[in-house]
């Protein structure tokens, strides 16, 4: 009987003994795997000429199948919310997950960095000439900088968003529009930063087969850069939710929470980024 209790409702569907809400069957982990697959599959074809637009069909339908998936995992996470089915428990467990998926994320840009380094101080590969002879390094205080600037002042943007989703709660009608217009501005400096990104990669002196410089630098600036779309979409997302009224009453501050981690954490990833990579190389160049 005691084990019943704990897998059924006390009542009517809300509180549990065990501190979670039982979810209901879903389709969607097996939608976002599927849409995984063909996204890898897809870019392995676009490797190989032969298959090229076959790789790349397989890239947009898992791309499309990817961005629904994930768009209706977000509805049902914040309708959850505001039918007040997150307990401090699951709140709790939310939060914990969010913090093992920044540290597991660290670890992953920190193997890029120790590559970078390695290549740069450890090897004797290159004749201890670094970069490699023929590369002409970009400067760190132009474009580059200009990047800097954009996520810094996005950080402050998204903290005062977040300042703004805590004041709620005192005086709703007042601060929503700060949350709104917090998040929005954050959003625009994120798309600026991945269109100077995108112009930096245009203008490129070198490809990423171009040796040990090439392959580090597009890899980490490139999965940065995809992290920082995450970032803004995640933060867009939290954007048109804040613009309800009857949302935002419900104090749904947990999303926007956790995009201010992640943002943080694309924001310091950027600054190591630009350290290592662009002020590392003008300088030794």
């Amino acid at each position: 009987m005691n084990q019943l209790k704990t897998r059924f409702p006390l009542s009517s569907g809300q509180k549990f003994l065990t501190g979670y809400r039982l979810l209901e069957p879903s389709k969607r982990p097996i939608y976002v795997s599927l849409a995984a697959c063909s996204i890898v599959v897809g870019l392995v074809s676009v490797m190989h000429q032969k298959v090229m637009m076959l790789g790349l069909v397989f890239v947009c339908f898992g791309l499309i199948g990817l961005g629904k998936s994930v768009q209706g995992w977000f509805e049902e996470f914040n309708m959850e919310k505001w039918k007040r089915q997150h307990g401090s428990m699951t709140v709790r467990g939310i939060k914990v997950g969010m913090v093992l998926f920044i540290t597991s994320e660290a670890a992953f840009f920190a193997s890029f960095f120790w590559a970078f380094s390695h290549a740069c101080w450890g090897s004797c590969s290159m004749n201890m000439v670094w970069p490699p002879i023929g590369f002409r390094c970009i400067s760190p205080w132009k474009w580059p900088m200009y990047n800097c600037a954009l996520l810094i002042g996005s950080g402050l943007t998204v903290t005062y968003a977040h300042k703004a989703a805590k004041w709620q709660e005192r005086s709703p009608y007042i601060h929503e529009k700060q949350v709104h217009k917090g998040l929005n501005v954050t959003c625009a400096l994120g798309a600026f930063f991945m269109l100077i990104q995108a112009y930096e990669y245009w203008s490129m002196p070198f490809g990423i087969y171009d040796s040990v410089y090439g392959s580090c630098f597009y890899m980490m600036t490139g999965f940065h850069g995809m992290h920082v779309i995450a970032g803004t979409v995640w933060l867009g997302c939290c954007s048109q939710a804040a613009s309800n009224r009857a949302y935002m009453m419900r104090r749904p501050h947990l999303g926007i929470q956790l995009g201010v981690w992640y943002w943080h954490f694309v924001d310091v990833v950027w600054l190591l980024v630009w350290g290592v990579v662009y002020v590392n190389g003008s300088v030794w160049y």
